[in-house]
């Protein structure tokens, strides 16, 4: 295992100072008393385009005609990945973990294409109070006390909020983007390399944190492959890089030249396409069809989720998605708190409990401000609540409206969050008003499977089937075998 971490930070944890590993990469590959790393792996699967892929054989090609692997490799990448052949960039996987970052990089490093992500859950485990990472930027300014002792307001009334009989899941949205997080990350290197991008060609805000980020990275990446990696960084260019919705900018006022001052509660369809006769087809042979022609229906939305369910939509990545400045989202909240701020069910059934809830973050938003103003919009957004508004503009097709490993039905199950569930019966009905076939079809995926997946089944799958115990657990058992 390669790291670059720190442990043992005394007083207040900055968020500079995450921690990264690098805890194994592939493909690589030992024999004949050899072993082979991701730049030879790759670059002699890569000479299998022009003669056949097979590893061994053109490894010992390659000897045969006294070649240097390692030359070779770096060879191979200078000729293609440095010119943008994304094949090989998407090939090599990195395995990392990473400690102590905020929920800010976290927002940023994951709305990657090509990748996969364990995060620590802020629904299924408490947030502490040495969870409240202060920003790099205000340290050592005349702000900094006032900036730790928010933080450490805002957490003691989240702890309130739980002594109150609040889910952990609810309460977490006064929590601002401060706090720490960690995740697990098997992601391609073309993807993990977007954070270094970022920095390199100062796309959008750049933090400290991701400044350290990026530095860790390179210096791991460059040790583990480094032809690779010094190949791709030297394709260089506009929009070079996969899209990945990115809201650490600055407001461009792009989504308000789209959309105006729309904000909608959870879901409004903006267009829809359909190629023609995808409704007849439908109508006659179902989901069999839909999984052959999945891209024959488009449904473009646009979503204001909360920071909460942003968060959790993007690691949704066959949808693709583009988002609105995250200082625009800020400003707006603090100007409109009433559209702009989302607030749990449990607290909207009191006026008064509403009322204190958006008071607690106004108050982290006028810090924002305070910040923005004095060290920019970097080091502010660190402050801003996740109960905060961001829109989005989302595209779905028949495998995410109707598919039960896709969008609709994954987070219309009642197990979903429930700012998510509200999303995805909306675009279910929104479709459904636009394309009826769609409709008849679209449901939760205990619809489509034909039993419920989860740990305790509810009602949702009567409306589909006669579901009782029994059933239940018979359908769940453990299947012996492939």
């Amino acid at each position: 295992m390669a790291g670059a971490s720190g442990s043992g930070v005394a007083g207040p944890r900055y968020t500079d100072q995450l921690e990264v590993d690098v805890l194994d990469l592939g493909p690589k590959v030992s024999f004949s008393g050899r072993s082979l790393g991701p730049d030879e792996v790759i670059a002699l699967e890569g000479v299998g385009t022009f003669s056949m892929v097979h590893l061994s054989r053109n490894l010992n090609d390659l000897i045969g005609r006294g070649k240097d692997v390692t030359k070779f490799s770096r060879k191979v990448h200078f000729e293609s990945t440095r010119r943008g052949h994304a094949s090989l960039t998407t090939s090599a996987i990195p395995f990392l973990e990473v400690r102590w970052c905020s929920r800010l990089l976290s927002m940023v490093v994951m709305g990657a294409r090509f990748g996969s992500f364990l995060q620590e859950s802020q629904r299924r485990s408490e947030v502490t109070a040495d969870r409240m990472l202060v920003p790099a930027e205000v340290r050592g300014t005349a702000l900094e006390g006032r900036v730790r002792d928010a933080l450490l307001a805002n957490h003691a009334y989240y702890r309130e909020l739980l002594s109150r009989g609040l889910d952990l899941e609810d309460a977490r949205y006064v929590l601002p983007l401060a706090t720490a997080t960690s995740f697990f990350s098997a992601s391609s290197l073309e993807s993990v390399l977007y954070a270094v991008l970022k920095v390199r060609h100062r796309i959008g805000l750049v933090t400290s944190e991701l400044e350290v980020y990026s530095g860790r990275l390179i210096s791991l990446l460059s040790d583990l492959m480094p032809s690779l990696t010094g190949s791709r960084l030297a394709f260089s260019g506009p929009w070079t890089y996969y899209p990945v919705p990115d809201p650490l900018r600055e407001g461009d006022g792009v989504f308000s030249a789209l959309f105006g001052d729309r904000v909608p509660e959870d879901a409004e369809l903006v267009d829809i396409m359909t190629v023609g006769g995808v409704n007849r087809v439908l109508s006659q042979d179902g989901l069999r069809t839909a999984e052959r022609v999945y891209p024959a229906v488009q449904a473009v939305v646009l979503e204001a989720p909360s920071l909460v369910a942003y968060h959790q939509s993007i690691r949704h990545r066959s949808v693709p998605t583009a988002v609105e400045s995250l200082v625009e989202a800020a400003d707006r909240a603090l100007k409109e708190p009433e559209r702009s701020v989302v607030v749990p069910p449990r607290l909207r059934s009191s006026e008064a409990l509403t009322s204190e809830f958006v008071a607690r973050v106004l108050s982290m938003l006028e810090l924002y401000r305070s910040v923005r103003e004095e060290l920019g919009p970097a080091a502010a957004l660190y402050l801003v609540p996740q109960a905060v508004r961001i829109r989005t503009l989302r595209v779905y097709d028949l495998f995410n409206l109707l598919s039960p490993m896709g969008f609709v039905a994954t987070r219309t199950c009642s197990a979903a969050q429930w700012e998510e569930r509200a999303i995805a019966y909306r675009i279910w009905r929104e479709v459904e008003r636009s394309v009826p076939e769609l409709g008849r079809l679209t449901g939760e995926k205990c619809r489509h499977l034909g039993y419920c997946p989860e740990k305790e089944w509810c009602p949702i799958i009567l409306k589909y089937r006669r579901y009782d115990d029994e059933t239940h657990r018979r359908l769940n058992e453990p299947q012996s075998g492939p």
